[in-house]
């Protein structure tokens, strides 16, 4: 049974950062409703808070003011071990620097999540290989990260976010390091995914063709979300 309501609701959402010498207000009363399964693109000037929004809304960071549901679940009430295993679970993390872990290969850092969330050994290796075949790397399971172009290297990100089957992906400019046609593909692969496994999918994008890609759009400016015909 579904969870009643929209799957991601945000309402009234402030964050404040301390500056050196003023506070310096982010988000300012912003609300926002997603459904599950939606691709939602989030665009706007750098430093309106895209990624201050990605960060609040996998448990990243907590907000100054108001409140965020995802599935049903409130995030403002969980403390920082429920926080973390709804991170572990239920989000994965798409970053335009990718975080992969140099010194292992594209299969294990893809395994990685799994192996840390105590899943048996096979199962994880298993899990891994069925989505690096669906990303397109089969044949670079093996290789190191260093061994892997700019655009393969987030495609094995795009992969290792989606390893504990999580119900929501936050992509942060996952194409934003990457040359054009690297980032089309990349591109291309979210909303291939977003469309074949019913993933609730939010990227904060400065690309103007992912962001008309996706389902819908927003557009942060003032501290709030504002909808993009």
């Amino acid at each position: 049974m579904s969870e009643p309501g929209p799957f991601l609701r945000i309402e009234d959402l402030h964050k404040t950062y301390a500056g050196p010498r003023d506070k310096v207000e982010v988000l300012r009363g912003l609300n926002l409703s997603v459904e599950r399964g939606e691709s939602l693109a989030i665009v706007g000037a750098s430093g309106v808070g895209k990624t201050t929004l990605l960060h609040i809304v996998g448990a990243l960071e907590r907000p100054t003011r108001g409140r965020v549901w995802v599935g049903g679940r409130e995030l403002t009430t969980l403390d920082e071990g429920q926080r973390a295993l709804f991170r572990n679970r239920q989000v994965g993390f798409v970053f335009q620097f990718h975080h992969l872990l140099p010194e292992f290969s594209a299969l294990e850092n893809v395994m990685m999540p799994a192996l840390i969330a105590r899943q048996p050994r096979g199962e994880a290796r298993r899990r891994a290989e069925e989505l690096l075949a669906a990303v397109g790397l089969t044949h670079r399971m093996e290789h190191r990260v260093g061994q892997l172009s700019g655009g393969e290297q987030q495609r094995v990100a795009v992969a290792r976010a989606l390893v504990l089957g999580p119900e929501l992906v936050l992509a942060d400019e996952p194409t934003g390091n990457l040359d054009e046609e690297t980032g089309e593909k990349v591109a291309e692969l979210l909303l291939r995914l977003n469309a074949e496994r019913g993933v609730t999918t939010l990227v904060a994008t400065h690309n103007e063709r992912l962001a008309a890609a996706l389902g819908r759009r927003v557009r942060l400016a003032g501290g709030r979300a504002h909808p993009v015909d």
